[in-house]
């Protein structure tokens, strides 16, 4: 069986890249002496894996990974023995044991939520005060880097919803995004793209993935654990 994780990655590990959160993780189950699963051959190893690698400087609220174990361990027990292993900064939620013919968490990735927000500075005005007008545009075309270089990209299709508020230190924007067969959409690509829509300079910010979303029976896009 496997193990569907729901874990933290906290503000200060959001420059943290994926390979060196794959090698803590791997180091805690160790640690943990949980009854994991190794790979044959000549070199075992964990089978870890992760529903969709985060992007650096992105502060993870509920991310995925999925742990192949042995049968006849327990929810509780996983979560227990895991977090006295890890960082207080680094902690799971919930996880839920889910038999082997389950999908790979990676095949089930439809989208995300995030959440921007950004100081109240005089660029961080501007950039608020414009971001109806970037989310009414019919599209919007970037520089989106890949591994073979930098292509152009409309962006404004993988935006299904968005939205934005204010309180008294802030604006707060929420971003649904949907993967498409271009990939998915790097928040920090749509965070430039609004600067540069409102001609704006560096705003200090924060992102937040808050979920990660996966398509029930119904069609509708739901955080993924819920499938």
């Amino acid at each position: 069986m496997r193990m569907m994780v729901v874990f933290e990655k906290g503000a200060p590990l959001r420059h943290i890249g994926h390979l060196d959160l794959m090698r803590t993780v791997q180091r805690a189950l160790r640690r943990s002496n949980l009854p994991v699963k190794y790979s044959n051959g000549f070199n075992p190893h964990i089978r870890l894996s992760f529903a969709a690698p985060l992007s650096v400087g992105v502060i993870g609220l509920r991310e995925l990974m999925e742990v192949p174990v042995e049968d006849g361990l327990t929810e509780n027990e996983f979560v227990t023995r895991m977090n006295a292993a890890l960082p207080s900064c680094l902690q799971i939620r919930f996880c839920r044991s889910v038999p082997d013919e389950f999908p790979a968490l990676m095949s089930l990735v439809a989208g995300a939520d995030y959440r921007i927000t950004l100081a109240k500075t005089e660029d961080g005005q501007k950039a608020a005060g414009k971001f109806e007008a970037f989310m009414a545009l019919d599209s919007y075309v970037a520089q989106r880097r890949t591994k073979s270089g930098e292509n152009p990209c409309d962006i404004r299709p993988f935006v299904i919803a968005g939205q934005i508020a204010e309180n008294e230190n802030e604006y707060v924007i929420e971003l649904r995004t949907i993967a498409t067969q271009a990939g998915m959409l790097k928040p920090s690509l749509w965070f430039d793209s609004l600067r540069e829509f409102a001609d704006c300079g560096e705003i200090p910010h924060l992102i937040y993935r808050k979920n990660i979303l996966a398509k029930a029976k119904t069609g509708s896009l739901v955080p993924m654990e819920e499938v």
